[in-house]
């Protein structure tokens, strides 16, 4: 008896369509309103220049010869390197799916928040003086993505948080969010 190794498996019947499910994205998965913003120019410009500073400093001081005690400007060469590339890859933005909104600031993992803790949804304008700057601005009770000024969407959770992310089209995400959580 011979066997072959090659074989895979064939499901048949009622579990080769339950597979075929599972493989395709659920109802919940799919975005009802999707809104991300890369940062703005001035930060992206800002960004490279801090970069290409943090990268000229450190390849000076690895090009220095001999152990002199300038190897020590290694260490904020490498924090300009991380700076700039932070502020070129800085994107902000949420997801609205029938079951939760994910909350995306790049190079955060994202947040989640299920759509039955949400008690309040409302369009509302900031910018960074109304957050006390710019980027993820987390405070005692409010958190904010904010990269340029403008509309968004405040939204308030069951446990009294609130959180306010720009958007482009935030009467959209109200309007996918006005019967998903208490109001």
């Amino acid at each position: 008896m011979s066997t072959d190794t090659l074989s895979i498996p064939v499901r048949t019947g009622r579990s080769a369509r339950a597979s075929a499910r599972t493989t395709e994205p659920g109802r919940a998965s799919r975005p009802l309103v999707e809104d991300r913003q890369s940062a703005p120019v001035w930060m992206r410009v800002v960004g490279g220049v801090v970069l290409a500073a943090g990268l000229a400093l450190t390849a000076a001081v690895l090009a220095w010869p001999g152990d002199a005690p300038e190897s020590a400007l290694v260490v904020p060469g490498l924090v300009a390197v991380v700076v700039g590339a932070l502020a070129l890859a800085a994107r902000a933005g949420f997801t609205v799916t029938e079951d939760a909104v994910v909350l995306h600031f790049r190079p955060l993992p994202p947040r989640r928040i299920a759509r039955g803790r949400i008690t309040r949804v409302r369009v509302t304008e900031a910018d960074a003086t109304t957050y006390g700057g710019v980027g993820l601005r987390i405070g005692r009770r409010r958190r904010a993505l904010v990269l340029t000024p403008g509309p968004g969407v405040e939204i308030t959770d069951d446990a009294g948080r609130t959180t306010f992310v720009r958007s482009d089209r935030p009467c959209d995400a109200v309007r996918a969010l006005g019967g998903g959580g208490r109001r």
